[in-house]
This record gives structure tokens, sequence and C-alpha cells, in this order.
């Protein structure tokens, strides 16, 4: 809900800030330009950090760091493990698939 009203806020802000032009004349400066990309950058970060909820789940980890263990780990071992897991499901799958017919 929160992130919704930031997006609102956001995009009023924005219609706001295009709507006031006739202080520039036609049309805005680069430096005015740059000031509302930064700006809706910085609302778009907010949105995205408290739509995705990473804050809370880094908060969540804080708070129960002893429950948790962070390993490192060998990616090219777990895709192939995981690629023997695929290969062994299929195998199976198209034994039940030749048994049926």
């Amino acid at each position: 809900m929160a992130a919704g009203w930031l997006l609102v806020f956001s995009l009023t802000l924005f219609q706001s800030l295009v709507m006031n032009l006739s202080s520039e004349g036609p049309f805005p400066s680069a430096t005015t330009i740059k000031s509302w990309v930064d700006k809706m950058q910085e609302h778009l970060v907010t949105l995205a950090r408290t739509a995705s909820g990473v804050d809370e789940l880094a908060e969540l980890y804080t708070k129960n760091r002893d429950l948790y263990r962070v390993e490192a780990n060998n990616a090219r071992q777990l895709v192939e493990i995981a690629a023997v897991n695929i290969e062994k499901l299929l195998s199976k799958r198209s034994k039940a698939l030749v048994v049926r017919h």
C-alpha cells in the first residue's frame, strides 16, 4: 500500500514540475531536468525497496542472525547436482509415458 502511495506521490511531483515551466520559458533547462531525474530516481529506488521488502528482510536477518548460517558454495557443483536431478526426473517421466502407451 505504501508503495502505491509513493508512486502516486512521484507522479504528482513529476506532473507539478512539468506544469511549472512558465518560469523557465518554453522548455526547462538541463539542470532542471537533471534535478527532476534525480528526484524521480530517488523515489523509484525507495518504491522498489519498499515493494520488494528488502529492508524488512535485512532487518529480519539482523534480528535472528544466530538462527542463520552463511556459507560459501560451489556453484558448479550445485548446477551439476540440479542437472542430474532433472535428468533423473525426465527419465522417470519418459518411462512412465512409455508404460502408459
